[in-house]
């Protein structure tokens, strides 16, 4: 009998898992020079408990304990973060800053050679809100991606309230507006005409909705969008979202950010901003996140809060189509002997931070 890991989870051997903490150190770094404090969650959460704050869908492993209690592992970090904040910090009336290196698990019986654990690193800020602490999320986004390495890359931004409140004028039924989220989600120019045309809505609206998901580009897009929805839209979210592209060009980072009105997030718990991030030769996002006003207070803390994730995994095979993956070479030092002066040679090569091996002791 061959001895197998389990489908979808893997054994890292000493090359890759050298490549991998190259990476979390520098990402690490960009992100703690923001001020952002380390921080971990179980494994394991209570399933009712995350519940609340997002219903999990089937992709979530579910468990049971010795105290009959039903489980689930780790599907994604804001989640636990936010039960966490409310629970254990729920004192606390100062900004929080978190950062994060944790692994995640999801299965996928429509996806049987996908990877069912990855490593998802990123931050959560709690208590701010506004344009300044969206663009610092972005920012810090942006800074942790040119950090690892990553040249070529777009991290696409806008506002989830502005569909929200375009489908909310619709006054149409939920399969409707699930629909048209399916559309958008798979920017679906087609799919999203043919729901439109079956349905009786007002003209003017139903060409706001086939429009709002062409709109991207840069700034200038905020302008078209505001143009486009207003009257639908409160202006209040044009304002902010243009003052947050704003700083971003004024940190010369607008290169890498983008405006786009068709984007959505799988997750219900975003209230404002969200983003996804994107790399020439690899069709899914590396990673996102955005604005989670209302989450904390379901879990007993009321506090704004914004946050990004983006799989390791992921970013490496990004880094690798890129051609900017390698392990970097250290140091090294052979000393092929055996007996108590190897051992001082070695320490002393130690405090010059040369790496070494003893031969006897290969």
């Amino acid at each position: 009998m061959i001895a197998t890991t389990p489908r979808g989870f893997k054994d890292v051997l000493p090359e890759e898992a050298r490549v991998r903490e190259q990476l979390n150190k520098k990402i690490t770094a960009a992100i703690d020079l923001w001020g952002y404090d380390p921080i971990e969650t179980p494994t394991l959460e209570v399933l009712d408990v995350l519940e609340r704050g997002s219903k999990l869908d089937s992709t979530a492993f579910r468990l049971f304990d010795g105290d009959n209690k039903l489980l689930v592992m780790r599907p994604d970090v804001t989640l636990p973060i936010a039960r966490m904040v409310a629970s254990r910090l729920g004192n606390e009336d100062k900004k929080l800053r978190f950062r994060y290196n944790l692994r995640v698990f999801r299965d996928s019986e429509s996806a049987k050679s996908h990877s069912r654990e990855f490593t998802q690193i990123g931050i959560e800020r709690i208590g701010a809100k506004g344009p300044a602490a969206d663009a610092e999320t972005i920012i810090v986004f942006v800074e942790s991606l040119l950090a690892s390495g990553l040249e070529d890359f777009k991290i696409e931004i806008c506002n989830v309230e502005v569909l929200k409140k375009l489908l909310e004028a619709c006054d149409a039924s939920e399969e409707f507006n699930d629909a048209v989220l399916t559309a958008y989600h798979e920017s679906n120019y087609v799919k999203l005409d043919e729901v439109l045309d079956a349905a009786s809505l007002d003209a003017e609206i139903s060409a706001c909705i086939r429009e709002l998901i062409r709109i991207h580009g840069g700034r200038e897009a905020i302008s078209r969008c505001r143009e486009l929805l207003s009257g639908y839209v409160r202006e209040q979210v044009f304002d902010e979202l243009d003052k947050t592209y704003e700083i971003i060009e004024e940190c010369g980072y607008a290169e890498y950010v983008g405006i786009d009105f068709s984007l959505l997030s799988s997750f219900d718990y975003y209230t404002g901003l969200i983003m996804e991030a994107y790399a020439p030769g690899f069709a899914k996002s590396i990673g996102g996140g955005g604005r989670y006003d209302n989450l904390l207070e379901v879990f007993g803390k009321k506090a704004p809060a914004a946050g990004f994730a983006f799989s390791l995994e992921r970013l490496m095979h990004a880094l690798s189509v890129q051609d900017n993956l390698a392990l970097e070479p250290k140091a090294e030092e052979f000393i092929d002997q055996d007996d108590p002066e190897a051992f001082k040679k070695a320490m002393e090569a130690h405090k010059k931070g040369i790496t070494t091996t003893i031969g006897g002791a290969r």
